[in-house]
């Protein structure tokens, strides 16, 4: 021992001789700051410099220091922290602790700190302690009690589960953590409480009276339910509107709405409201998935019900009578719904049933509205003849019954002439305006025998027009109220409510067939021979639809032109076959107002003038446009003005259908044929074949001027076999060079031996298109004589 003691003494003492004794050799400071430097520059030494700059640090140092810091702070350190502890920059410490969480399992970087697992198993522990003493608790109040994100937490804790944490986390809501016992006592409390309610019960209500986790009560009851525990179902799912029925409530609301359906054949809504059934609709559609029903607002309907009323709605209607479907349901459906049942009824009927609903429950059938306008039928032919014989005045004066007399004679004499309007109208004004090339005249082979028609009636029409009435005499029928009082005393077992919408329905009807009897009357009374007012005003909308159709075909065509040639034509289109409907309607206008006028192709625009003036201001505004859209380019526009026009005058616009397209695309070609077989005119042949020609390429008719003949051939220029349209422009020269001799002529004088070659040389034109007619007509005739022959 005592030489053990002898050797520390020694060794003490070269230790000590060692620290005082002088260096030979020794490196400045200096020096030393040099060789590091030369090592890190030469990559051989990882050094990092302190904040102050006094000192180096490895950064082995630095991940030793940044563990024991952790150690001391017990498991959880803020980086930022660090940095003041190790004095060295943020960045090299964030690198660090980076390497330091990749290499050991057990840290964790989160929000900025350092945590291990240490630290997470005391944190289990406290919470733990928490749960233990209240039950539960929530990883909100723990994110904020540890300022802690939420997903890390649930992550951490799960592990630790059953190890330290004694509880367990909610299935449905991962945010809750309980204990067995709070389970236990929750489960025990929702099993007694649900187990004594025996009627519909509010879930919602019972978790804030009772003070239940909303959560867990759900999951819990969900639990109970299913293994039969609870003899119940939560309807309503997990919201507000859940509710809790206990099975022997459920069999005993069941049974209720069975017994009820079945012996009353619908289900109020309301009724299963004071149930207990939150959703009515959805339950009677869950519970009665195969059965037939109609869903109304506040009730639904079995199909025997619908069955019930459709049969007595159709034999209503087949019989020509009215019923009230709401003397058919129950009491206790509202207006609304009977209404909405009788839409459905009339839907489901067959289209040939044909009745209209009053007061919204009530069926009137088609007849039974005729046989109550046939009530006024004889008060309506005395009322009208009283009319005339003690109002004469209000009608016309002596000189209007000797122009009415005329009037019926002029319509006499129109009936006789209708086919020949009808085939006019079909041509398109017959075609017949001949044209060769842009340098010809418009030839008019029709206009100067109208024209000179026209003036020699023009005055005769113009003082007939002058003698007209201003306007069409009104002639009251009854008022609602005494169409009302007609109606109770004829069907007093009718409700008041249907009389008066009967009453308001039938006025109007009622007042224009009126009308129609005192014009009827007074035609009778004023012209025992002349054609019925009727018959007159058949005629008279089968002419009218006839042009218009052909107007409308005509338009058609003109949209296969440019702007230039599409104007020209709309222009030719508006002077001819829209001035005859437009005099056309002029026409009835004035005899309508007991006004007498010439045959309608005759009038001219003076005399349209003429007939406005003396027309009533409703009316003279649409025909003052009608009449004013003949002057413009659109035949739209023109169409535009008609249609108002028709409708303030009364006439019904036909419009054709396809069937009576095709029909007026034959005739008006057929007659067209017929024109270029007979006609050896080779501007006249030129300008019918170019426009069949067009429609064979197009099916659209045409209705042009001559002077529109050779943009008509440029157009069939690639729609036409080549050879044909070379014919075509070939023939269309000639033409042309004939006109242009026959011009001159006409209007220069020469020698007789200038006059003698051009002589010669209009007979070779002439020879020359007498050989090519045949054939440019066989263009047309030819090859399309079997088709024709078909159709």
């Amino acid at each position: 021992m005592a030489a053990a003691w002898e050797e520390i003494r020694r060794l003490a003492a070269d230790f000590q001789r060692a620290q005082f004794a002088e260096v030979a050799h020794r490196l400045s400071e200096r020096n030393c700051i040099e060789i590091v430097t030369k090592l890190i520059a030469e990559k051989q030494l990882e050094v990092v410099h302190t904040l102050d700059g006094k000192e180096y640090v490895t950064p082995a140092q630095i991940s030793k220091e940044i563990r024991d810091e952790l150690h001391v702070c017990g498991g959880r350190v803020n980086i930022v922290d660090l940095q003041q502890v190790i004095n060295v920059d943020l960045l090299h410490i964030e690198n660090r602790a980076n390497d330091i969480v990749k290499s050991e399992k057990t840290i964790q970087l989160v929000l900025g700190q350092l945590i291990n697992e240490s630290y997470l198993d005391q944190l289990a522990e406290e919470i733990n302690d928490k749960l233990q003493e209240t039950g539960q608790v929530t990883i909100s109040e723990l994110c904020k009690a540890y300022d802690l994100p939420g997903d890390f937490l649930i992550q951490a804790l799960s592990r630790r589960l059953g190890r330290i944490i004694h509880g367990q986390l909610d299935q449905e809501n991962h945010e809750v953590i309980f204990t067995e016992a709070f389970v236990s006592r929750h489960r025990a409390r929702i099993r007694g409480l649900f187990t004594a309610i025996t009627r519909p019960t509010p879930v919602s209500n019972l978790i804030t009276r009772y003070g239940f986790q909303e959560h867990l009560l759900y999951s819990v009851l969900e639990e109970l339910v299913n293994t039969g525990r609870l003899k119940g179902a939560v309807v309503g799912g997990r919201q507000d509107k859940a509710v809790f029925v206990p099975d022997i409530y459920a069999r005993t609301q069941s049974n209720w709405v069975d017994s009820f359906f079945k012996q009353n054949g619908y289900l109020e809504f309301d009724a299963l409201y004071r149930l207990g059934i939150p959703d009515p609709a959805g339950y009677i559609k869950k519970r009665y998935k195969s059965t037939q029903l109609l869903f109304l607002r506040a009730a639904c309907v079995g199909q025997e019900i619908v069955d019930q009323v459709e049969a007595s709605v159709e034999e209503a209607i087949s019989s020509g009578n009215w019923i009230d479907v709401a003397t058919l349901l129950p009491s206790s459906l509202s207006v609304e719904d009977a209404g909405i049942l009788l839409q459905q009824v009339m839907r489901s009927l067959n289209k040939n049933s044909s009745g209209l609903i009053f007061s919204d429950t009530i069926v009137v059938s088609e007849k039974f509205l005729s046989s109550c306008a046939d009530l006024f039928s004889a008060t309506m032919q005395q009322k009208a003849e009283k009319e005339i014989k003690n109002n004469p005045v209000n009608l016309m004066t002596e000189e209007d019954f000797k122009q009415a007399s005329g009037l019926e004679n002029s319509y006499a004499n129109k009936k006789d002439k209708k086919d020949e309007r009808r085939k006019k109208a079909t041509e398109g004004s017959g075609c017949v305006r001949g044209g060769g090339g842009g340098n010809a005249r418009e030839i008019k082979i029709k206009k100067t025998k109208k024209k000179g028609r026209k003036d020699a009636d023009s005055d005769e029409e113009l003082q007939a027009t002058s003698t007209g009435r201003n306007k069409q005499p009104e002639f009251p029928f009854m008022s609602q109220d005494e169409v009302q009082d007609v109606l109770k005393t004829h069907m007093q077992d009718c409700p008041e409510e249907l009389i008066t919408e009967l009453a308001e329905h039938l006025i109007r009807p009622l007042t224009k067939t009126y009308q129609e009897v005192v014009r009827s009357v007074f035609t009778s009374s004023t012209s025992s021979s002349g054609a019925s007012r009727r018959q007159t005003m058949k005629d008279l909308q089968e002419e009218f639809s006839n042009l218009y159709n052909n107007i409308r075909l005509f338009e058609k065509g003109t949209k296969h032109f440019t702007d230039d040639t599409q104007t020209n034509l709309a222009k030719h289109l508006l002077k001819t076959v829209c001035t005859d409907i437009t005099n056309l309607i002029f026409n009835f206008l004035a005899s309508d107002s007991m006004m007498t006028t010439e045959n309608y192709s005759t009038i001219t625009s003076e005399v349209r003038t003429k007939i406005l003036g003396k027309l009533p201001e409703d009316t003279k505004g649409p025909l003052t446009k009608l009449h004013t859209s003949l002057n413009g380019k659109s035949v739209e526009d023109f169409l535009s003005c008609l249609d108002s026009a028709v409708d303030i005058c009364g006439i019904m616009v036909k419009k054709g259908d396809k069937k009576k397209e095709r029909q007026l695309l034959f005739q008006h070609r057929q007659a067209l044929i017929e024109q270029l077989k007979v006609t050896e005119d080779p501007a006249f042949v030129l300008h019918l074949t170019s426009v069949l020609l067009f429609q064979f390429s197009t099916h659209c008719m045409l209705h042009a001027p001559g002077r529109s003949v050779p943009q008509i051939i440029s157009f069939l220029s690639g729609k036409i076999p080549e050879d044909q349209h070379s014919l075509l422009v070939k023939y269309q020269g000639l033409v042309v060079k004939q006109l242009i001799s026959q011009t001159k002529k006409t209007e220069h004088g020469g020698s007789d031996t200038t006059d003698n070659l051009e002589e010669e040389g209009a007979d070779a034109i002439r020879k020359e298109l007498q050989e090519i007619t045949t054939s440019i007509k066989d263009l047309v005739l030819r090859p399309r004589k079997s088709s024709v022959t078909e159709e």
